[in-house]
């Protein structure tokens, strides 16, 4: 009777065992997944503010022109375009960290999983050897 016990006790963490492992798989894809997407955002936040330069600068060149007398307006013209920019940049970095909070929050979840997985798997492992230890001892020796 002890040794179905054992093996009730084994077949119930070895089902622990393999529902933490899959829990730790969908962490990991959905770390992936947030990981992907903040590099989205930020090579897209990046190729925006390059653009905003850009269009910043002709901007000013325009309206420069050439000519000294348009210079102080090109110049306003100028600074209100990159100080749009830099509202942009600001929005679209505070998306990100929003993103990053996620994945800081998954990465603690794994965590938590694998502390869960490493003590299920060392009770497994303690179970398996007292099954052994048990056999051992409740086998017949004959002496003779």
């Amino acid at each position: 009777m002890g040794y179905a016990l054992f093996t009730a006790r084994k077949l119930a963490l070895t089902a622990r065992v393999n529902s933490l492992n899959a829990q730790l798989m969908q962490v990991a894809n959905e770390q992936m997944a947030l990981s992907d997407q903040i590099a989205a955002e930020q090579n897209a936040n990046n190729m925006q503010s390059a653009y905003n330069t850009m269009q910043a600068a002709s901007v000013f060149s325009q309206a420069y022109g050439g000519n000294a007398d348009n210079f102080g307006m090109a110049l306003t013209n100028y600074q209100t375009t990159m100080a749009q920019n830099m509202m942009s940049q600001t929005e679209n970095n505070m998306s990100i960290a929003g993103l990053q909070s996620q994945e800081n929050a998954l990465d603690l979840k794994r965590e938590t999983l694998q502390t869960q997985l490493n003590a299920a798997t060392q009770e497994l492992e303690n179970v398996k050897k007292a099954e052994e230890e048990a056999i051992k001892h409740a086998t017949v020796k004959y002496v003779g």
